[in-house]
């Protein structure tokens, strides 16, 4: 059969450009996410975020699973009915809605999903859960998961609590790569913590009844690519995404011909 077709969440921000009546919007992606895809076997299709819902849902048609990529701004906490704490971050708005709107639909159609960092947290707002603002303010004792100055990443290993992440990528304890200040509080109805570090943060979250939905708090894609902590653990997530997505894609080729499509 063809390659899996895996869409990929963009950021997005703005740059000024001084012959140009207003800023330009730049829909941009990291390029391990391309790379851990096409290692994995699929292929990676970049989505922008865009404003009308009708267009969000149609990119549902032209792929077989979604990855909901990281990124540098926080979830707005209206979103998830709370008051904005100090350490809280700049949102990105457009991002935000369209991100959610999209995992919204993808649930809504048992697509395969994979939640990265910030994307776990999309995954857990749009199931109707809660995030911690910022974890070193509001976690006592907690762990450096950010980066010191001139690091990429900070690392720590995980704890693996039994789950469907337990079945692709091992009981661990697995070593992973950290960049985040906010993390799940409460998770949605339907999920369920599927991994913690050693201060109790929540590093991965699953849904129980859902073909393949979850979200890590890591950075799988980089592990993956650039062969960083426990790499083997990612290539096991990137090939459990790819056989969900190989599966999604034979129903929907039997639902459409049903359906006379």
């Amino acid at each position: 059969m063809s390659r899996p077709r895996i869409g990929i969440t963009c950021d997005l921000n703005q740059r000024e450009f001084p012959e140009e009546p207003r800023a330009r919007d730049r829909h941009y992606l990291m390029d391990a996410y391309v790379q851990a895809v096409l290692k994995a076997g699929g292929i990676p299709l970049l989505l922008p975020s865009v404003a009308e819902e009708t267009d969000t849902l149609a990119f549902l048609d032209g792929i077989d699973a979604l990855i909901l990529s990281g990124g540098g701004h926080d979830i707005r906490p209206e979103a998830y009915s709370a008051k904005r704490l100090a350490h809280c971050g700049a949102a990105n708005p457009k991002r935000e809605d369209f991100e959610l709107a999209l995992c919204r639909g993808a649930l809504g159609c048992d697509m395969p999903i994979l939640g990265v960092c910030g994307g776990m947290q999309v995954v857990n707002v749009a199931t109707g859960g809660t995030l911690l603002q910022d974890i070193a303010a509001e976690v006592k004792g907690a762990l450096a998961h950010k980066p010191g100055k001139g690091a990429t990443y900070a690392f720590h290993p995980v704890e693996i609590l039994p789950s469907f992440l337990e079945e692709t990528v091992g009981a661990g304890p697995h070593l992973v790569n950290s960049h985040h200040h906010q993390s799940v509080k409460e998770v949605g109805p339907g999920m369920r913590v599927s991994a913690l570090s050693a201060d109790g943060v929540v590093e991965a979250i699953e849904c129980a009844s859902c073909r393949f939905v979850m979200g890590v708090q890591w950075h799988p894609e980089s592990m993956a690519a650039y062969g960083l902590g426990d790499s083997v653990c990612a290539e096991h997530l990137f090939a459990r995404l790819l056989d969900e997505a190989r599966d999604y894609a034979v129903e929907a080729v039997a639902r459409h011909s049903e359906e006379g499509i």
